[in-house]
C-alpha cells in the first residue's frame, strides 16, 4: 500500500490508480472522483447543487471576461487558483494563496487574475471574501458515508489574511459536520478528505472554502487527539471495519518550522498587539508540535534544510517572500 502526504505526490497516484493497483493498493480515490476536489470550480458547483453555503463565486474562462463582473462584485475579493497543483509540460506547478491574492480594486483583480491565467492557462476563481475563523472537518468515508471524523479550529494562519494553519486545536460542532458529510456524500467519496470552512462572522454560517482529497497539513493534531487517520485508512483499505471512537477537544498542535515563525514575524508589524503576540508565540505549555520530536529529529532537520534552501532562492530572486517560485529558468 502506497501512502502520500502532499498533493504533488497524491494526485499522480490517484491518476494512475487503476494501473498501479495491479501490484499494490492506492488508498485514495481514482481520478474521476479526486478531480472533484482538485478542480475547485467543480467543488463549488457540487456544493451549490446540494445547497452547501459558500462564498459567492465567479467562474470565468479568460481575462477578457472580467469586465462582465466589474459592476457585480464587492471588495475585498479572493483570487483563488482553480487547482493548487497543475502539470505544465509534465512538470508540477504549485500556486499558493498569498496576501497578494486578496484584492481591493478591479485593477488588482485584473492583474492577479491575468498573472495566474498566464502561468497555468486556466482562469482562477473569483470569490467573495468571508471574514471569520477557519475550521477543518476531517473524515474517512466509504462511498460517502463517514466512518471516522475529526474537527479542528484554526487559531493562527499564515498569511494572517488567510492561509495554512500554523496553530490549531481539536474541536467539535454539529453545524460543521452536517455540510461536510453532505458534500462528500454527493461526491460518493472513498478515503480521507478535509473539508474546510470559515464561519462567517456576519451571520454565523459556516461557508465552504475548499476540499482537500488527501492528508492535510494539520494531520498531527488529529493523531495527538486520538484519531490516527493513516492507520485507520490502512485498515479501511484492507477491508477491515474501523471505529474511530471519540477524541479529546482542546488539544493543540503547532507547525513551528517555518509556519508559526512566519506568523510571528508578520504579526509583529502590528505595534498595538506586539506584547500579546510575543506572549502567544512564546507559550510552550501543553504544546504538541507537527514535526519537532526528540525521538524523531530528522523531519525537523529536513524542514530546516528546506527553509535555508528557500531563503537562498529568495536572495537569488528565484522565489518571493511567500515561497512562490518566480524564476523557472
Amino acid at each position: 500500500m502506497i501512502f502520500a502526504s502532499r498533493e504533488v505526490t497524491t494526485l499522480p497516484l490517484s491518476y494512475c490508480k487503476q494501473d498501479l493497483e495491479v501490484s499494490t493498493t492506492i488508498p485514495f480515490p481514482g481520478w474521476e472522483t479526486m478531480e472533484l476536489t482538485v478542480d475547485k470550480a467543480k467543488t463549488f458547483q457540487i456544493a451549490n447543487a446540494v445547497g452547501i453555503p459558500a462564498p459567492e463565486t465567479f467562474i470565468l474562462s479568460e481575462p477578457s471576461e472580467l469586465t462582465s463582473i466589474e459592476d457585480r462584485v464587492d471588495y475585498p475579493l479572493v483570487v483563488k487558483p482553480r487547482s493548487k497543483t497543475t502539470w505544465i509540460d509534465e512538470q508540477p506547478r504549485m500556486l499558493k494563496v498569498t496576501e497578494e491574492n486578496y484584492v481591493d480594486s478591479f485593477e488588482e483583480l485584473e492583474r492577479i487574475s491575468t498573472r495566474i491565467y498566464d502561468s497555468v492557462d486556466v482562469m482562477p476563481l473569483i470569490q467573495e471574501y468571508i471574514p471569520g475563523d477557519g475550521y477543518g472537518v476531517e473524515l474517512i468515508c466509504d462511498e460517502g458515508s463517514p466512518t471516522a471524523l475529526f474537527m479542528h479550529h484554526r487559531l493562527r494562519e499564515y498569511p494572517i489574511s488567510g492561509g495554512a494553519s500554523t496553530y490549531r486545536e481539536s474541536y467539535y460542532d454539529e453545524k460543521l459536520e452536517s455540510p461536510a458529510v453532505e458534500l462528500l456524500d454527493a461526491m460518493e467519496w472513498d478515503g480521507v478528505a478535509m473539508v474546510e470552512f470559515r464561519v462567517d462572522e456576519r451571520d454565523g454560517v459556516p461557508k465552504l472554502m475548499e476540499v482537500n482529497g488527501r492528508f492535510w497539513g494539520s494531520l498531527p493534531l488529529a493523531i495527538a487527539a486520538g484519531v490516527d487517520f493513516p492507520y485507520l485508512l490502512y485498515r479501511a483499505y484492507r477491508g477491515e471495519s474501523i471505529e474511530a471512537g471519540t477524541y479529546e477537544p482542546g488539544v493543540t498542535s503547532r507547525w513551528l518550522l517555518p509556519g508559526d515563525i512566519l506568523w510571528f514575524a508578520s504579526t509583529l508589524r502590528n505595534k498595538s498587539h506586539r506584547l500579546e503576540t510575543i506572549r502567544e508565540f512564546t507559550s510552550i505549555r501543553n504544546q504538541n508540535y507537527d514535526i519537532l520530536s526528540t525521538t524523531d529529529p530528522l523531519p525537523a532537520v529536513g524542514a530546516l534544510r528546506k527553509i535555508v534552501g528557500q531563503a537562498v532562492d529568495v536572495v537569488r530572486g528565484k522565489r518571493n517572500l511567500s515561497g512562490e517560485v518566480t524564476d523557472r529558468s
